[in-house]
């Protein structure tokens, strides 16, 4: 098999985008754990429940946290693909 004509360089990140990366990971948890838990929960839920609805607002803040974990992620990668270009 031959090698492509034009390989891509590897990407090198610099110490703040490994940072972002690493921090964007850990804000993706609350959000996963927001996800299991409403799936878990489908079965229970009826809008007239009070407690489900603070709960629903809850999981929508940590779906907010999840976003911005994936847009640190996001930043960081751009960062060193534009870099290496």
């Amino acid at each position: 098999m031959s090698e492509p004509d034009n390989p891509s360089p590897p990407l090198q990140h610099t110490g703040g985008e490994i940072a972002m990366i690493l921090i964007g990971v850990v804000l993706l948890l609350p959000g996963l754990c927001s996800l299991v838990l409403a799936l878990g929960s489908m079965s229970e839920w009826r809008s007239s429940d009070p407690i489900l609805q603070a709960l629903a607002v809850l999981w929508a803040l940590c779906f907010v946290v999840s976003g911005v974990g994936i847009t640190l992620i996001w930043l960081a990668r751009r960062n060193a693909r534009r870099r290496a270009s």
